[in-house]
Protein backbone atom coordinates (compact mmCIF):
# COMPACT_ATOMS: atom_id res chain seq x y z
CA UNK A 1 0.00 0.00 0.00
CA UNK A 2 1.37 3.33 -1.02
CA UNK A 3 0.90 6.22 1.37
CA UNK A 4 0.66 9.63 -0.19
CA UNK A 5 1.37 12.73 1.92
CA UNK A 6 1.16 15.68 -0.44
CA UNK A 7 2.81 18.92 0.64
CA UNK A 8 0.14 21.47 1.36
CA UNK A 9 0.14 24.99 2.72
CA UNK A 10 -1.44 23.76 5.96
CA UNK A 11 1.19 21.05 6.41
CA UNK A 12 3.96 23.60 5.90
CA UNK A 13 2.39 25.94 8.45
CA UNK A 14 2.08 23.14 10.99
CA UNK A 15 5.65 22.06 10.39
CA UNK A 16 7.08 25.52 11.07
CA UNK A 17 4.73 26.03 14.01
CA UNK A 18 6.16 23.01 15.85
CA UNK A 19 9.69 22.84 14.43
CA UNK A 20 10.70 26.52 14.28
CA UNK A 21 13.26 26.01 17.07
CA UNK A 22 15.19 23.54 14.90
CA UNK A 23 15.75 26.21 12.27
CA UNK A 24 16.65 28.80 14.91
CA UNK A 25 19.22 26.38 16.37
CA UNK A 26 20.62 25.60 12.93
CA UNK A 27 20.97 29.32 12.14
CA UNK A 28 22.75 29.89 15.47
CA UNK A 29 25.17 27.03 14.77
CA UNK A 30 25.92 28.34 11.28
CA UNK A 31 26.57 31.88 12.55
CA UNK A 32 28.72 30.62 15.43
CA UNK A 33 30.72 28.41 13.08
CA UNK A 34 31.21 31.29 10.64
CA UNK A 35 32.48 33.55 13.42
CA UNK A 36 34.82 30.89 14.79
CA UNK A 37 36.18 30.18 11.33
CA UNK A 38 36.79 33.89 10.79
CA UNK A 39 38.56 34.23 14.12
CA UNK A 40 40.81 31.24 13.51
CA UNK A 41 41.69 32.02 9.91
CA UNK A 42 42.05 35.80 9.97
CA UNK A 43 45.58 37.14 9.91
CA UNK A 44 47.18 38.09 13.22
CA UNK A 45 50.48 39.91 13.44
CA UNK A 46 53.22 37.77 15.06
CA UNK A 47 54.41 38.73 18.54
CA UNK A 48 57.61 40.30 17.25
CA UNK A 49 55.63 42.60 14.96
CA UNK A 50 53.14 44.00 17.46
CA UNK A 51 53.11 45.92 20.73
CA UNK A 52 49.98 45.78 22.88
CA UNK A 53 49.52 48.07 25.87
CA UNK A 54 47.18 46.39 28.35
CA UNK A 55 45.91 49.22 30.52
CA UNK A 56 44.24 48.49 33.85
CA UNK A 57 43.93 52.04 35.16
CA UNK A 58 41.17 54.59 34.63
CA UNK A 59 40.54 56.79 31.64
CA UNK A 60 38.45 59.87 31.02
CA UNK A 61 37.52 59.39 27.37
CA UNK A 62 37.17 55.63 26.72
CA UNK A 63 40.85 55.52 25.80
CA UNK A 64 40.47 57.72 22.71
CA UNK A 65 43.47 59.97 23.44
CA UNK A 66 45.70 57.01 24.31
CA UNK A 67 44.68 55.20 21.13
CA UNK A 68 45.48 58.31 19.12
CA UNK A 69 48.84 58.61 20.87
CA UNK A 70 49.76 55.02 20.00
CA UNK A 71 48.67 55.53 16.41
CA UNK A 72 51.08 58.49 16.27
CA UNK A 73 53.90 56.54 17.94
CA UNK A 74 53.29 53.62 15.60
CA UNK A 75 54.29 55.88 12.73
CA UNK A 76 57.01 57.90 14.40
CA UNK A 77 58.57 55.57 16.99
CA UNK A 78 57.73 52.01 15.91
CA UNK A 79 57.23 52.14 12.12
CA UNK A 80 58.50 48.58 11.64
CA UNK A 81 55.65 47.18 13.76
CA UNK A 82 52.49 45.92 12.10
CA UNK A 83 50.31 46.74 15.11
CA UNK A 84 50.66 49.06 18.10
CA UNK A 85 47.48 49.00 20.15
CA UNK A 86 46.02 50.33 23.38
CA UNK A 87 43.63 47.93 25.12
CA UNK A 88 41.64 48.73 28.22
CA UNK A 89 41.42 45.79 30.63
CA UNK A 90 39.00 45.50 33.53
CA UNK A 91 40.25 43.78 36.65
CA UNK A 92 37.84 42.49 39.29
CA UNK A 93 38.33 40.59 42.52
CA UNK A 94 36.55 37.49 41.24
CA UNK A 95 38.38 36.83 37.98
CA UNK A 96 41.20 39.38 37.84
CA UNK A 97 44.04 37.16 39.01
CA UNK A 98 42.85 34.21 36.95
CA UNK A 99 42.73 36.41 33.87
CA UNK A 100 46.21 37.80 34.46
CA UNK A 101 47.62 34.33 35.09
CA UNK A 102 46.19 33.14 31.77
CA UNK A 103 47.62 36.13 29.90
CA UNK A 104 51.04 35.73 31.51
CA UNK A 105 51.20 32.06 30.47
CA UNK A 106 50.01 32.67 26.92
CA UNK A 107 52.07 35.82 26.29
CA UNK A 108 49.11 38.14 25.76
CA UNK A 109 50.01 41.82 25.90
CA UNK A 110 53.41 43.49 26.15
CA UNK A 111 53.26 46.68 28.23
CA UNK A 112 51.04 46.39 31.31
CA UNK A 113 49.58 49.06 33.58
CA UNK A 114 48.28 47.47 36.78
CA UNK A 115 47.54 48.51 40.34
CA UNK A 116 49.98 47.54 43.10
CA UNK A 117 48.19 44.31 44.01
CA UNK A 118 48.13 42.83 40.52
CA UNK A 119 51.56 44.18 39.58
CA UNK A 120 53.11 42.68 42.73
CA UNK A 121 51.47 39.31 42.14
CA UNK A 122 52.80 39.00 38.61
CA UNK A 123 56.22 40.44 39.41
CA UNK A 124 56.75 38.17 42.41
CA UNK A 125 55.81 35.17 40.28
CA UNK A 126 58.49 36.01 37.71
CA UNK A 127 56.09 37.18 35.00
CA UNK A 128 57.57 40.68 34.55
CA UNK A 129 60.79 41.57 32.75
CA UNK A 130 63.79 42.81 34.74
CA UNK A 131 64.34 46.39 33.57
CA UNK A 132 67.76 46.76 35.20
CA UNK A 133 69.76 46.01 32.02
CA UNK A 134 67.86 48.73 30.14
CA UNK A 135 68.52 51.21 32.94
CA UNK A 136 72.22 50.29 33.04
CA UNK A 137 72.53 50.69 29.26
CA UNK A 138 70.82 54.10 29.31
CA UNK A 139 67.83 52.99 27.24
CA UNK A 140 65.52 53.63 30.19
CA UNK A 141 66.19 56.75 32.23
CA UNK A 142 64.63 56.42 35.68
CA UNK A 143 66.89 58.91 37.47
CA UNK A 144 65.21 60.62 40.41
CA UNK A 145 62.24 58.24 40.54
CA UNK A 146 61.10 56.54 43.72
CA UNK A 147 61.37 52.87 42.73
CA UNK A 148 61.00 51.42 46.24
CA UNK A 149 57.94 49.33 45.43
CA UNK A 150 59.16 48.28 41.99
CA UNK A 151 61.70 45.66 43.05
CA UNK A 152 61.15 41.97 43.69
CA UNK A 153 63.65 39.54 45.20
CA UNK A 154 64.41 36.10 43.82
CA UNK A 155 63.90 33.78 46.83
CA UNK A 156 66.54 31.35 45.53
CA UNK A 157 69.36 33.73 44.63
CA UNK A 158 68.48 36.84 46.60
CA UNK A 159 68.89 38.84 43.39
CA UNK A 160 66.70 41.93 43.04
CA UNK A 161 64.79 42.61 39.86
CA UNK A 162 63.43 46.00 38.84
CA UNK A 163 60.07 45.03 37.37
CA UNK A 164 58.15 48.26 37.02
CA UNK A 165 57.90 52.03 36.77
CA UNK A 166 55.49 53.84 39.11
CA UNK A 167 52.84 55.74 37.19
CA UNK A 168 52.75 58.41 39.92
CA UNK A 169 56.14 59.51 38.58
CA UNK A 170 54.57 60.16 35.17
CA UNK A 171 51.93 62.87 35.72
CA UNK A 172 51.98 63.61 31.99
CA UNK A 173 49.85 60.51 31.43
CA UNK A 174 46.91 62.58 32.60
CA UNK A 175 47.44 64.67 29.50
CA UNK A 176 46.21 61.65 27.57
CA UNK A 177 43.25 61.22 29.92
CA UNK A 178 44.86 58.29 31.73
CA UNK A 179 44.40 58.24 35.50
CA UNK A 180 46.73 55.64 37.01
CA UNK A 181 48.65 57.18 39.92
CA UNK A 182 48.26 53.99 41.97
CA UNK A 183 49.54 51.79 39.12
CA UNK A 184 52.83 50.50 37.75
CA UNK A 185 54.02 50.09 34.18
CA UNK A 186 55.80 46.82 33.46
CA UNK A 187 56.79 44.55 30.58
CA UNK A 188 55.50 40.98 30.32
CA UNK A 189 58.51 38.67 30.23
CA UNK A 190 56.96 36.32 27.63
CA UNK A 191 55.37 39.02 25.46
CA UNK A 192 57.79 38.23 22.65
CA UNK A 193 58.78 41.81 21.81
CA UNK A 194 60.90 43.14 24.68
CA UNK A 195 62.98 45.59 22.68
CA UNK A 196 60.09 47.50 21.14
CA UNK A 197 57.97 47.35 24.28
CA UNK A 198 60.80 48.90 26.30
CA UNK A 199 61.16 51.50 23.55
CA UNK A 200 57.51 52.46 24.08
CA UNK A 201 57.97 52.48 27.86
CA UNK A 202 61.08 54.67 27.51
CA UNK A 203 59.12 57.16 25.39
CA UNK A 204 56.41 57.39 28.05
CA UNK A 205 59.04 57.87 30.77
CA UNK A 206 60.85 60.58 28.81
CA UNK A 207 57.74 62.45 27.71
CA UNK A 208 55.40 62.12 30.70
CA UNK A 209 57.65 63.20 33.56
CA UNK A 210 56.07 66.63 33.60
CA UNK A 211 52.35 67.42 33.86
CA UNK A 212 50.87 67.91 30.41
CA UNK A 213 48.81 70.91 29.43
CA UNK A 214 45.07 70.14 29.29
CA UNK A 215 44.92 70.47 25.48
CA UNK A 216 47.48 67.66 25.04
CA UNK A 217 44.88 64.92 25.11
CA UNK A 218 42.64 66.80 22.69
CA UNK A 219 45.53 67.26 20.26
CA UNK A 220 46.44 63.58 20.49
CA UNK A 221 42.87 62.58 19.77
CA UNK A 222 42.71 64.63 16.58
Amino acid sequence: MKISMPITKKRIQNHFHYAWWMYALLAFIVILGWNLAGTVTRYQAPAEKRVDWFYGGYHLDEGAAAEALLAKLHTELLPEMEEVKFQQIFMDDAYGEMQLTTWSFTGEGDLYTLNKKYFSNLANNGAMLDLTPYVDSGVLNLDGMDLTDCYVTDPDTGEKWLCGVPAKELPGLLGYNLVCDDCYLSVLIVGGNDENTVKLLAWLVDNCRQPADPPAAQQAAQ
